[in-house]
């Protein structure tokens, strides 16, 4: 007889693991055969255009959104069979700031830890035990109503933090946050691994997956297309690009004999430019121009693919909320 509780050790080593996951709503199918690993200790960004199930896998494993089919874990449990013990350690953070805005940032901190079943007196020592992690210190006893959205933003993050969550997962964290107020937050989130939290987040900005991802998963019509840390994908999904400016022109047979030299192709050649994108760095961009005797450059750039490269290659479009 089975009593819907797992009696495996939980596996403490893979925060999220997704096999064969499907998610269907009423209209249409969300997620299809979806596997996902986003190992424990680190921070993983998941990327996908609009409509892709970004949004879904994150509540999902927040147990907000049932699965038809497939397996879901959070740390070793699985989300169908032991959804109380997930919410005891997986915080969520929304794409909109919870939080009450005719009271102050240290009583909607203390709400929130009661509402996890804290006594007021561990409420209390909650509260003032993320204000200095979070920065909150200079506007925790204002009104929330008179809060920037960068200080809304980081207090919400806050208070999802208050009973220190196992996993945090983080839904588009600084959309609509103006510059200075995003970096201030991808600091705070990209020292949640030093303490102990795995991090799970979506976002929009494949800036923001390139300065605080370990791992990134892209995932597009309810599958993942492809998965590996930032300098994985660039090196292996998109191509590094060579520009070339001279003084004299540059012969057909040169430029041909650069690319083949290179093992990339020709994407633009004029009188004097040229433009060979392909897999290489600088040193074999160097090497090549040396050995083809091409002289008298004006101009040399080796340009690194990045993670907005990945996407387009892989999905043919740019990355969307």
């Amino acid at each position: 007889m089975t009593t819907g509780q797992s009696t495996q050790t939980p596996n403490t080593d893979v925060a999220v693991q997704a096999l064969g996951l499907q998610i269907e709503y009423p209209e249409r199918t969300v997620m299809r055969d979806l596997n996902l690993s986003a190992p424990a200790g680190r921070v993983t960004a998941v990327l996908g255009r609009n409509g892709a199930g970004k949004t879904t896998l994150v509540r999902a494993i927040a147990t907000l959104q049932p699965y038809r089919a497939g397996s879901l874990r959070v740390l070793g449990h699985e989300v169908k069979d032991e959804a109380q013990t997930v919410r005891g350690i997986v915080g969520l953070a929304g794409q909109h700031a919870a939080v009450v805005a005719e009271l102050t940032g240290v009583e909607n901190l203390r709400m929130v830890a009661r509402l996890y079943g804290l006594s007021p007196r561990e409420a209390r020592q909650a509260a003032a035990g993320v204000i200095d992690g979070f920065a909150l210190s200079e506007f925790v006893d204002r009104r929330v109503s008179t809060y920037s959205g960068g200080q809304r933003r980081r207090l919400d993050l806050a208070a999802t933090f208050v009973n220190r969550p196992s996993l945090l997962l983080l839904d588009e964290p600084t959309t609509g946050l103006d510059p200075h107020s995003r970096n201030s937050l991808w600091e705070t989130i990209r020292s949640l691994p030093l303490n102990g939290t795995s991090v799970l987040l979506t976002t929009q900005y494949l800036e923001e997956a390139q300065r605080l991802a370990d791992e990134v998963v892209i995932i597009d019509e309810g599958r993942v297309i492809q998965a590996g840390t930032p300098n994985q994908l660039r090196r292996t999904m998109a191509s590094t690009t060579l520009s070339l400016v001279t003084h004299a022109p540059l012969s057909s047979d040169q430029a041909k004999a650069l690319a083949e030299r290179l093992r990339g192709e020709i994407r633009d050649l004029g009188d004097n430019e040229l433009t060979v994108t392909g897999q290489f760095d600088l040193d074999a961009a160097h090497r090549a121009v040396t050995e083809q005797g091409i002289l008298d450059i004006t101009e040399f750039s080796v340009s690194p693919p990045t993670l907005d490269d990945v996407f387009l290659s892989m999905t043919g479009s740019e990355a969307s909320p």
